[in-house]
């Protein structure tokens, strides 16, 4: 049996990864390939993110183990214990071996498995199932990471503008490298596959068919079956968006009054539907400035992978201004947002009242 573990990294398409398993499971077990319920954040939410949680070390609390109360090292014990069982269950349930390759999906192995004990945890719970694991890794060029990134800082509840992170360029989550390293050295080099997240280096440039074939189907079965196409999964805001939700969260702090979670919740829907987009872009210069922090260890990792290519990413900054993006927002502006706000809030009120 064979397992294979998709580790994101976060931002790089693993959201609607995790959404085209949930819609097309049923295509998947038809093929052999099993995916497990257990380690779901929900039924409709395919990031396997319990699985990561499970495999902290007891002294590594991270916003997951808040979330799920589980902070102190007696309940986390509990909480990981019964977890475990209960996935163990679901595996060991694959009547005559039906079903040869299960798939894990969450970017948050790659993002909270910082050490490589937590990481060996995961190898050794695995091996108890499987006679092999492997590991696909998607990264996305730093820059445009780091961009991506900010309209789910703004959705989180952030304040600020965005800045490229001058004072800790080499942040572990930038550093491939590291990861890689880290990850390879638990795991075998043989059993890693890194691939590049741009539309050119896909397979027939598309994400999830690339996706499909780094899992092992035959091209045959990519290309001539009528696949489940789940709609865009946590689209960026435009300027006008990252704006208005900015101001939100500096007048409706994150978590300071919970009878706002749900609101908040339907207003990152109401943005997302209507002011969805490109946002705020910092200059050519700013990003080929911040990328250059980068280039030893992306070459560092080059080496590591073998690859015949030159460079690991394509470095063309055309998609940046040239000089500096200047949003000024009015009032008004804002307004106009809120009465739009309004009337969706009251949209939804009516709909729910009528079921």
């Amino acid at each position: 049996m064979k397992c294979i573990l998709h580790i994101g990294t976060e931002k790089s398409g693993t959201t609607s990864l995790q959404s085209f398993l949930q819609k097309n499971r049923a295509t998947f077990l038809d093929n052999g390939y099993y995916i497990t319920l257990t380690p779901t954040i929900s039924s409709t939410n395919f990031n396997h993110r319990k699985m990561a949680t499970a495999m902290l070390d007891v002294d590594h609390i991270d916003d997951a183990r808040k979330t799920l109360k589980i902070v102190d090292a007696e309940s986390f014990s509990y909480w990981r214990n019964n977890f475990l069982a209960e996935l163990s269950e679901e595996i060991k349930n694959n009547t005559n071996n039906k079903y040869k390759t299960y798939i894990f999906s969450s970017e948050h192995l790659s993002s909270r498995l910082i050490s490589v004990e937590e990481i060996t945890r995961l190898k050794n719970y695995l091996e108890g199932f499987f006679d092999t694991i492997e590991v696909i890794l998607y990264i996305r060029r730093q820059d445009k990471y780091a961009v991506s990134l900010y309209s789910t800082a703004l959705k989180a509840g952030s304040v600020d503008n965005f800045i490229f992170n001058h004072k800790n360029p080499l942040n572990p989550r930038f550093n491939y490298y590291q990861l890689y390293s880290k990850w390879s050295e638990v795991f075998g080099k043989n059993y890693i596959d890194v691939r590049i997240f741009e539309r050119d280096k896909f397979y027939k440039k598309n994400l999830t068919l690339d996706f499909l074939k780094a899992v092992g189907f035959h091209e045959n079965v990519i290309n001539g079956t009528q696949w489940l196409v789940p709609a865009k999964a946590n689209p960026s805001l435009n300027a006008l968006g990252q704006s208005y939700l900015r101001y939100y969260n500096a007048i409706n702090p994150k978590g300071l009054d919970p009878r706002l979670h749900k609101q908040r919740r339907h207003l990152i829907e109401f943005l997302e539907r209507n002011y969805g987009g490109n946002g705020y872009l910092p200059t050519q210069s700013e990003a080929i400035e911040w990328y250059g922090f980068f280039e030893k260890v992306n070459n560092k990792l080059l080496l590591e992978l073998e690859s015949s290519t030159e460079q690991l990413f394509d470095t063309s900054f055309d998609s940046y201004p040239k000089e500096k993006d200047h949003f000024i927002y009015t009032s008004k502006d804002l307004l106009n947002v809120s009465k739009e706000f309004a009337e969706y809030l009251i949209d939804i009120n009516k709909l729910n009242q009528s079921r």
